[in-house]
C-alpha cells in the first residue's frame, strides 16, 4: 500500500500571529524559526494520530480493493480506479461503490467488484480528508510542543533542574483522535 499527498493543504492549522501570541513573542526576530515549528509539530500530530488536519488530497495504490482509508476525516472519495489487462487505469463506476465515515474512519462499501490485474498497483483510490475544523484539544497540544521546542533548542540542558509540567495531560490531549494504522 503506497499513500501520496497529491495536493498539500492550503494553510496551516496555527497561524505565526496565534502561535507567537502564546509564546509571547513580540518581534518578528524568530518568525522564521516559528513558522518551520507550526510545521513540524503539525506533521508530528498527523503522523502520531494518522490523522490530516487540514484538508488535502491522497492518492492511495494497492494490490487489492481496500475498504479503509488512512487518515481520518474523509471529506469526499474523488474517483476510485483500477488496472485493466493493458495495464491502464480506468475509473470504476462511482454507482457501484460508495463512501462513509465511521468513527472518524473513512470506509468505501464496494456493490460490485471489477477483475483487477496482479500488479501491486491495481488499484488507485483518489480522496481528500481533513477537518473542518481542527479540535482545540489538538491546538493546545501543538502550541505547547511548539513552546517547548522553541524555549529548548538543545535536546539536553546542563546544569539546570529539569521537571515535566502536566507531562502525561499534554501527551494525553491527542489519545481520543488516534487512529491505528491500516
Amino acid at each position: 500500500m503506497q499513500l501520496t499527498q497529491t495536493v498539500a493543504p492550503l494553510t496551516e492549522t496555527l497561524t505565526l500571529e496565534d502561535v507567537k501570541e502564546f509564546l509571547r513573542v513580540l518581534d518578528d526576530d524568530s518568525d522564521t524559526l516559528i513558522s518551520a515549528l507550526i510545521v513540524t509539530v503539525r506533521e508530528h500530530v498527523e503522523n502520531v494520530t494518522n490523522r490530516q488536519l487540514e484538508v488535502a488530497t491522497f492518492e492511495l495504490t494497492n494490490e487489492s480493493l481496500f475498504s479503509s482509508l488512512p487518515k481520518g476525516s474523509l471529506k469526499e472519495v474523488l474517483k476510485v480506479e483500477y488496472l485493466n489487462s493493458s495495464l491502464d487505469y480506468v475509473e470504476f463506476d462511482a454507482t457501484k461503490y460508495y463512501a462513509y465515515s465511521e468513527n472518524g474512519i473513512g470506509e468505501i462499501f464496494y456493490q460490485e467488484y471489477p477483475t483487477l490485474q496482479d500488479h501491486k498497483q491495481a488499484v488507485k483510490v483518489t480522496f481528500t480528508c481533513g477537518y473542518d475544523v481542527v479540535p482545540e484539544a489538538i491546538k493546545a497540544y501543538m502550541k505547547v510542543k511548539i513552546s517547548t521546542l522553541f524555549e529548548n533548542r538543545e535536546q539536553f540542558v546542563i546544569g539546570a533542574s529539569i521537571s515535566e509540567f502536566g507531562s502525561s495531560f499534554i501527551e494525553n490531549l491527542l489519545s481520543p483522535y488516534k487512529i491505528r494504522n491500516i
